[in-house]
């Protein structure tokens, strides 16, 4: 780590560096440490390992430049071809590349216009990889973040815009068998359980045939046992697979038909495909024929579910192979399968806050200063607010942080249903209403990881106050998100009267709202006292807002507020009657100032030299509320430091009063005659070097 930070910073400030730390900037703002192999920023609050380091300050996004880098600094020995781990580009004369044996095949997935987004390769023995173009001759091998396309696009519309019906297979090689027929075919990439709902356009209007493998019944590889679906159906990865695609074309296609392969061909082979069968004498007569008798798809009818028994219990002194981490989203805020919410009174910028935090994970960027853990799909359900003022919203923020609306296609999407509720009274019974059911139709297709109902009061039409009601609401939220693997998001008003940050009971109605959520948080105005900390004008203080740990079940809670800022942003959609066009509110993270920003050892050191020697009438400064106002310790530190607020130059008197560098001692007040406490400085116990110039 310390070569590596030379390498790219060159050498430190020798001043505040020391053996086991390095530190680089004037004030030393950058440091790293040489035991942990770590470095933090504390300008940019950014930090991490030697790859962080090379991809934030050096400019190598790519963790194979990364490592090409520190291979060309002689920092990382170069791996012998074969060896493992070495990079699969470099190719043996035979064909074969490091670890996965004989290439065999490579297959080109090509946009509409013929180019090459990426490739599927096959080695022997059966094995797939992907890459992607550098665009500069070589390959990356991944395909993250590259468009999902089905195989052989240009023949596929070609396909489609003459009205031809199009064979779905479950692989490459099956693909291209069918295309020597004739006959126009595609599949997703990497085969069984990998087709995504962003191929669904590419079918619209189509005539589709989904063929299924003759797979038999999944075998777990842990237990050596047959493998079932919930609902007492045998696991077969290739049927499942065909059923699966043609659930997701049906939203899309003019037909869907489920060929299956075994029952059209009784002596097809176990793990056959329609390769074998053309392989076998198949014809393109035959198989339009087999088409033809097939009637349209529709859902497979599950098998009774099986009953269990007893209560499921497990021994727990057996520990499990694996143990999942939970999956985060952003932060602490939105995680996999659990609810989050986030409690604020009207007005105060809620709504602009979660904006921001859905928009940071829909694109992949710390838009809110949060780590995001991954990319996901999001659909806001406003209940509040219309399209039209949503869209405002979006653009202003889309304006505010630089956001291309290209970024958002295939990521965000936004609903605002009107009167529907998730939960109604009718009788004075409590029923499940419309809405459920459409959130559920909503995320089969689009595949969100993130729903956000906002707010949470107009979810349901029963009564605020009643904890069964609230329970039967939060219930239904719990189920979608358990069941369909998602992180549903509700955010929530106050009760009446004041909110103190944190209050996990600051939220009105019953507490079955705040119990049923496992990450809440509550968003506050800065108060009065905030604002002269921070020097923030008392006119100004509604725009700068604080986000702080309610409840936090499943991390670890931290006390340190988040801080967000609220701007005005013009969206420039005026027109003849309204000229100036709408300014709409936007949240950007806000970090509060430091107390010791700007206080070297020099501005120490003459701090506590005043405060240490007293004024000149022989009177000491104090640090008690009914001290003179000329005596007030923390005015020495607005002496040295005339751009402090007064409650920043407060915070540094009493950090040095709780680590006793301060302390006060009683001597004669000479101006009041009496016996008083003023304070002294203990120079012991002084940071560093002022310890020697105290004097």
């Amino acid at each position: 780590m310390g070569p590596v930070a030379r390498e790219i910073l060159g050498e430190p400030n020798k001043a505040l560096s020391s053996a086991h730390e390095l530190r680089f900037g004037t004030h030393g703002s950058l440091s790293v440490d040489l035991h942990k192999g770590t470095w933090f920023d504390h300008e940019t609050d950014e930090g991490g390992g030697c790859l962080d380091f090379i991809r934030i300050k050096g400019g190598l996004p790519a963790t194979r430049d990364q490592l090409d880098w520190l291979e060309a600094k002689g920092f990382r020995a170069p791996k012998p071809n074969g060896a493992n781990g070495a990079d699969p580009r470099h190719a043996r004369p035979n064909g074969r590349r490091s670890g996965l044996g004989t290439l065999v095949a490579t297959f080109a997935y090509e946009d509409e216009l013929g180019t090459v987004l990426f490739e599927v390769l096959k080695f022997e023995p059966k094995t797939f990889r992907q890459r992607r173009p550098d665009g500069m001759g070589g390959y990356v091998w991944n395909i993250k973040g590259v468009r999902r396309i089905p195989y052989r696009l240009p023949e596929l519309g070609e396909a489609l815009a003459t009205e031809r019906v199009i064979w779905i297979a479950e692989g490459e090689k099956d693909v291209l068998n069918l295309a020597r027929l004739g006959l126009p075919a595609t599949c997703n990439a990497m085969g069984a359980g990998a087709w995504h709902s962003d191929l669904n356009p590419f079918f619209a209007g189509a005539d589709a045939v989904v063929i299924a493998d003759n797979d038999p019944q999944a075998i777990d590889k842990k237990t050596g046992k047959p493998r079932f679906h919930p609902d007492g159906r045998p696991v077969r990865p290739g049927q499942d697979h065909a059923q699966h695609v043609c659930a997701e074309l049906k939203t899309v296609a003019a037909r869907v038909r489920y060929l299956d392969l075994a029952g059209a061909w009784p002596a097809c082979p176990s793990k056959g495909d329609i390769s074998d069968w053309i392989a076998a004498g198949g014809t393109v007569e035959q198989l339009n024929a087999i088409a033809e008798g097939l009637a349209d798809w529709t859902p497979e009818v599950a098998a009774p579910p099986i009953q269990a028994t007893g209560l499921g219990e497990w021994n727990c002194g057996i520990r499990p192979a694996v143990i999942p981490p939970r999956q985060w989203l952003l932060a602490f805020a939105f995680c996999l399968s659990f609810i989050s919410s986030v409690v604020a009174g009207g007005g105060v910028g809620k709504t602009a806050l979660r904006l921001l935090q859905y928009m940071s994970i829909a694109t992949g960027r710390r838009l809110s200063g949060q780590h995001v853990f991954r990319r996901c799909r999001v659909l806001i359900i406003s209940l509040e607010d219309n399209r039209d003022e949503m869209e405002r919203r979006i653009e202003a923020a889309c304006i505010h942080h630089k956001i291309d609306r290209s970024a958002l296609d295939g990521w965000l999407f936004c609903a605002c249903p009107q009167v529907v509720k998730l939960a109604v009274a009718n009788n004075r019974s409590r029923h499940i209403g419309p809405l459920e059911g459409q959130i559920r139709d909503a995320i089969a297709r689009i595949k969100p990881d993130l729903v956000a109902l906002d707010p949470f009061v107009k979810t349901h039409s029963l009564e605020e106050n009643d904890a069964g009601d609230m329970d039967f609401v939060c219930s239904l939220l719990t189920r979608i998100a358990v069941e369909l693997n998602i992180a549903v998001d509700a955010p929530h008003h106050v009760h009446k009267g004041l909110i103190v940050p944190g209050d996990a009971d600051s939220g009105r109605g019953s507490s079955g709202i705040k119990d049923a959520g496992r990450l809440v948080y509550t968003l506050c105005p800065m108060s009065i006292e905030e604002a002269a900390a921070f020097n923030i004008p008392i006119h100004e203080r509604a725009a700068y807002v604080r986000l702080d740990a309610a409840k936090i079940n499943i991390a670890a809670r931290s006390g340190e507020a988040v801080w967000f800022k609220l701007v005005g942003v013009n969206i420039g959609n005026g027109d003849e009657r309204y000229p100036g066009g709408d300014t709409v509110q936007v949240a950007e993270p806000w970090k509060p100032p430091k107390a010791f920003d700007g206080m070297d050892d020099g501005v120490t050191v003459a701090i506590l030299r005043d405060i240490d020697k007293g004024r000149e009438d022989g009177q000491r400064y104090s640090n008690a509320p009914k001290t003179d106002e000329d005596r007030k310790a923390w005015r020495v530190v607005q002496k040295h430091c005339p751009d402090k607020a007064e409650g920043c130059c407060r915070q540094v008197i009493h950090a040095w009063l709780e680590t006793k560098l301060l302390y006060p001692e009683e001597y004669h007040n000479p101006i009041q005659r009496k016996k008083q406490n003023g304070l002294k400085v203990d120079w012991a116990k002084s940071p560093g070097r002022i310890t020697s110039v105290r004097h």
